[in-house]
């Protein structure tokens, strides 16, 4: 995948510390040195689990950093963009309201309570805060809101802050001037020319009079009723929808507001030097982020094909069926992954039921390279079968940027006859994706292996490491039946410490080989070996695979020192007979598959 980006503070050699962007699968690690976050629930009967924190203040107290779980029944399911840190006043935080409503920290107190948590990040959106009070958590939705909130001077309070899904783009906080971004400072949250509506709190009012003209810096800020009651006015005032994958990363400010005694405090973007911040943005570029809050979302690539991200509810499936026609859906989600997005698999196959749409559930692990590998060859074949029996198909995973893009990529290139890159750009050209070039040049070696039976003529298909650990000085060279049937070592170079390697090309096949070290015929201790017919210990490896007509649980490969990458070129002629021969053979053998609607 590409998978979920979260963002954590680590600590450079100098002693500061800048903002870096890992990528997990499924999981909170990275995602700060001292928290991970769980699902996030405020009704009561949240557990508060303490985590380390020894960040202090000059008065020897501490800010605590805590974690929240709920009992929700299903322990699995995540959130994870949520967090909860909890400080003791001043917060040390200066925060922006910005033209759509969203209330982010904007800069902190150098030396601050926030900063020293090294947890809390520039960008970070203020969700709910509570002051210790009876009334719990509040949800702080506008400028009165966090106005309320800062008023208290003393005591702890806990904030509920939400990272962004992509970078932060903190640096053009730095080439703005606030105070040119002021814009009604905030006083005024809505909008409204109807004299039925109060414009503080859009209710209803029989004392406001006549058309206000008040200025909309927030229209998120408006509940359903009060766009009802927009629309009904002259100009048909009507909710933006997000046609895209993705938000604007900052909206224009409306104004900043901080603590009062912190006014003359020293703000900073971040606890980290800009500059590394912005490497780490220039890193980033291209990336993809997936948001489960947008909904499904899908691209067409032919007018039987449509790819995206994964179906979230029934009427995901309505909108398929109703709104481009699809009849059949091609699902490679994990049940664990349902789990923890929190999608009912069985309310949506009934509802494709319901709407004649045949559902094949066929998992492959997310970021795991090697099983999307020996799956492939099968999903393609599966799509074939499908499209020729002229069924509208909807190919999706999780988030569509990676395992159902690489599927319609690999059938484009060997169905279709298409070059990979030609594939690639097609498929990536219509639909923001990233799809896994590696196992798919892995699966198309394995495919062309299935029909020549170890009889490859043509160019090397991968590029193996040969590694031998020993000691400083030593002499070595690689022999095998690969280097002139064992006549012609080649010398393998000192890289550093114990280690020695050289790369050697070769097509797909079982090759035996050992090494000579000053002088001497030894074996590898970290790879596999085999005894010869005269009693001779040497090392074997195997060199790509041969696809599977019906992939079983896929098990990894034996531990080996040597290091097989495969090599993606175009196909010669020859290639490209084999490949569609044999791809073709994988389609036509699935069988019994009854590819029609229960």
């Amino acid at each position: 995948m590409v998978s979920l980006q979260l963002s954590s503070c680590c600590r450079a050699s100098n002693g500061s510390s800048f903002l870096v962007h890992n990528f997990s699968h499924n999981s909170c690690n990275g995602f700060s040195s001292n928290l991970r976050k769980t699902n996030l629930g405020f009704d009561g009967r949240t557990e508060k689990k303490k985590l380390s924190f020894t960040g202090k203040k000059k008065n020897k107290e501490t800010s605590t950093v805590f974690a929240m779980s709920s009992n929700a029944p299903s322990p699995s399911r995540m959130n994870l963009n949520e967090y909860m840190v909890t400080l003791d006043k001043p917060l040390g935080i200066r925060f922006a309201i910005s033209v759509d409503g969203k209330i982010f920290v904007h800069a902190l107190q150098k030396g601050g309570n926030a900063e020293k948590t090294r947890i809390v990040l520039v960008g970070d959106t203020l969700k709910k805060a509570s002051n210790g009070s009876a009334d719990g958590f509040v949800e702080i939705k506008n400028y009165s809101d966090i106005q309320k909130f800062l008023k208290e001077e003393k005591g702890s309070c806990s904030l509920v802050l939400e990272r962004p899904f992509a970078p932060f783009p903190v640096q053009q906080l730095l080439s703005a001037s606030v105070d040119d971004m002021l814009f009604n400072k905030g006083r005024v949250p809505l909008v409204s020319w109807n004299k039925i509506l109060l414009a503080s709190y859009l209710e209803p009012s029989s004392e406001s009079k006549g058309k206000s003209g008040f200025a909309v810096f927030s229209p998120k800020l408006l509940a359903v009723p009060g766009w009802k009651c927009l629309n009904e006015q002259e100009g048909q005032v009507s909710s933006p929808r997000q046609s895209s994958f993705f938000a604007p990363p900052i909206s224009q400010l409306v104004c900043v507001v901080s603590e009062e005694e912190l006014k003359e405090a020293e703000w900073a973007h971040g606890s980290f030097p800009l500059e590394e911040y912005i490497k780490a943005l220039d890193r980033s570029k291209g990336e993809l982020y997936y948001n489960h809050s947008l909904g499904m979302r899908y691209s067409k690539i032919t007018e039987q094909l449509y790819v995206g991200s994964c179906i979230q509810t029934e009427a995901d499936v309505e909108a398929l069926a109703n709104d481009i026609g699809v009849t059949a859906v091609l699902n490679f989600q994990s049940p664990n992954e349902c789990a923890n997005w929190g999608i009912n698999s069985e309310s949506i196959n009934n509802a494709c039921r319901r709407s004649n749409i045949l559902m094949i559930n066929y998992p492959i692990r997310e970021v795991d390279s090697f099983d999307l590998r020996k799956k492939l060859p099968f999903c393609v074949g599966l799509l074939l079968r499908l499209l020729k029996k002229n069924l509208r198909v909807f190919v999706t995973c999780t988030t569509g940027f990676d395992r159902s893009p690489s599927c319609i990529v690999a059938y484009l290139h060997w169905m279709q006859d298409t070059a990979l890159q030609d594939a690639y750009n097609f498929v990536a050209g219509l639909h923001p994706c990233r799809p896994n070039r590696p196992a798919i040049v892995w699966a198309t070696w394995d495919l062309i292996a299935m029909v020549e039976k170890d009889r490859h003529d043509g160019p090397p298909t991968h590029a193996v490491t040969f590694v031998w650990n020993g000691r400083e000085g030593e002499d070595v060279s690689l022999v095998g039946d690969f280097t002139g049937n064992w006549k012609e070592p080649v010398k393998v170079a000192h890289v550093g410490g114990p280690k020695y390697e050289t790369e050697i090309k070769l097509n797909q096949g079982r090759y035996c080989y050992k090494f000579i070290v000053n002088g001497n015929w030894r074996h590898s201790t970290g790879s596999p070996t085999v005894t010869d017919e005269h009693g001779n210990i040497n090392n074997v490896i195997v060199v790509g695979d041969t696809a599977s007509i019906r992939p079983a649980t896929v098990q990894q490969q034996t531990k080996d020192s040597s290091v097989v990458k495969v090599i993606e070129r175009p196909l010669t002629e020859y290639e490209r007979v084999m490949l569609a021969k044999s791809a073709r053979c994988v389609a036509f053998s699935i069988c019994p598959i009854r590819l029609a609607p229960k």
